[in-house]
């Protein structure tokens, strides 16, 4: 029987195949790039098999590398299952996950569903608020951040990257006629987010028009919201032209509320972040749907 490789051999190797990307497991895990890539040809040395194509900027799985990926997540899995059914600090089943309001409604409550099919035994409570939450004072099990992935005393990995494109209803874009260039959206209603506009995410309508070489004078005309969300559906009202983040917009263009305009996106400078006390890392129910986030965000 072959002798099994280490589990965290596994686990720096399950990072790398769901980022495909040495840079971003290595940011998760916080070790160096060059260390996670030694472990990795360390594993594929340990089993003789090629798990990676290595290419100039990317890295690709392998069939044999698509094949392992897929069992050590199920493997993971079941381990934080087992984990979690006799860990005593777990006996509750209740976990209180605190995020953004924006970020709980259109990425994180439409995909819940599936998390409880998968461990019914947890109850998930959703405290959205944009504040952030103190751990210490036992507020909340877990949070996602959106931020530059500073948390000073806390356990922080990164969850995924985010960016930003223009979108509008159906209707505004055939009122609107051509918009087949970005220098046609000065003579549209631009929907403005107050917070992206003020918190240095790169999320607003400066940032995004700097990044595709249009002048725009940053006028302040047009509407304005305090949250993502109600610029969003104001969007779908056929307001203007919101400044959607990518996380967020997935279920209304699927539906054919907002059209994207233009395939090209811009990188914000936030992204979304898994914090939680680092004792709580490794703790039952905490670690099952730190797991499961990293699931959905890879998907």
């Amino acid at each position: 029987m072959r002798r099994l490789p280490s589990l965290d051999s596994l686990r720096v190797f399950e990072a790398a195949a769901r980022h495909l990307s040495l840079t971003k497991a290595s940011d998760e895990l916080h070790v160096t790039q060059s260390a996670l890539s030694h472990r990795i040809q360390a594993l594929e040395a340990e089993l003789g098999i090629t798990l990676f194509r290595r290419y100039a900027r990317r890295i690709e799985l392998t069939p044999a590398g698509e094949i392992l990926a897929a069992g050590v997540r199920r493997g993971l899995g079941e381990i934080m299952r087992a984990l979690a059914s006799i860990d005593p600090a777990g006996a509750t089943t209740s976990l209180t996950i605190s995020v953004l309001p924006s970020f709980a409604t259109r990425w994180l409550i439409p995909r819940l569903g599936r998390f409880r099919s998968e461990h019914p035994e947890i109850d998930v409570r959703i405290a959205a608020d944009p504040a952030l939450v103190d751990f210490h004072k036992g507020n909340a099990d877990l949070g996602i951040r959106f931020g530059r992935g500073r948390y000073p005393g806390l356990h922080t990995q990164l969850l995924m990257a985010d960016a930003v494109f223009p979108v509008c209803s159906p209707d505004f874009r055939r009122r609107m006629g051509d918009l087949a260039r970005p220098d046609d959206l000065l003579r549209c209603t631009l929907l403005h987010d107050e917070a992206a506009e003020s918190d240095g995410s790169g999320a607003d309508w400066v940032s995004w028009f700097r990044h595709v070489g249009v002048h725009y004078p940053g006028a302040d005309d047009g509407p304005r919201f305090n949250q993502a969300i109600l610029a969003l559906e104001a969007a779908a009202s056929g307001l203007g032209v919101a400044l959607a983040r990518k996380s967020l917009v997935a279920g209304d263009l699927e539906s054919g509320r907002l059209v994207r305009l233009w395939p090209e996106e811009a990188p914000t400078v936030f992204s979304y972040y898994i914090v939680c006390l680092p004792e709580r890392v490794e703790r039952g129910s905490t670690a099952i749907f730190i797991e499961w986030l990293r699931r959905e965000a890879g998907s």
